[in-house]
């Protein structure tokens, strides 16, 4: 029995360890050079404006970033990204919004700009967006 528990533990201990390991992997210096800076963007929903993203590389290469959107209302709110993942020309971004949950941005990169779709607390809201240099 002990041994069945300590097989299972490893088991997840390593799964949990590789799903940590790809979120969290750095990107290539090349694909960094496309991603990192400061990107306009303009957003589409239940309610429409404009955002600022702001994204850094830090000293692992890992990506980091802040987002500002003010809204059509005037409505302004900044947040710390949660999590980045840039891969295969697909970005992927988590953070809290001001008033209570996740927004989650997926977008693609083509012709020096992304494109993709967002949604708020897994889907009570969702809309589109698009950012460029």
């Amino acid at each position: 029995m002990a041994i069945r528990t300590l097989l299972t533990l490893t088991i997840l201990f390593t799964l949990t360890f590789q799903v940590v390991k790809a979120q969290n992997s750095p990107a290539t210096i090349d694909s960094l050079t496309t991603l990192t800076g400061t990107w306009a963007g303009t957003f589409d929903g239940p309610t429409s404006g404009k955002f600022e993203l702001v994204l850094n590389q830090d000293n692992n290469r890992n990506v980091t970033g802040k987002i500002t959107a003010i809204n059509n209302n005037g409505d302004q709110y900044s947040a710390d990204l949660k999590t980045v993942v840039w891969q295969n020309g697909k970005l992927t971004i988590t953070y809290t919004y001001p008033e209570g949950g996740d927004v989650n941005l997926s977008g693609n990169y083509a012709k020096s700009a992304f494109k993709g779709t967002w949604e708020l607390g897994g889907g009570q809201a969702t809309g589109t967006w698009q950012a460029s240099r």
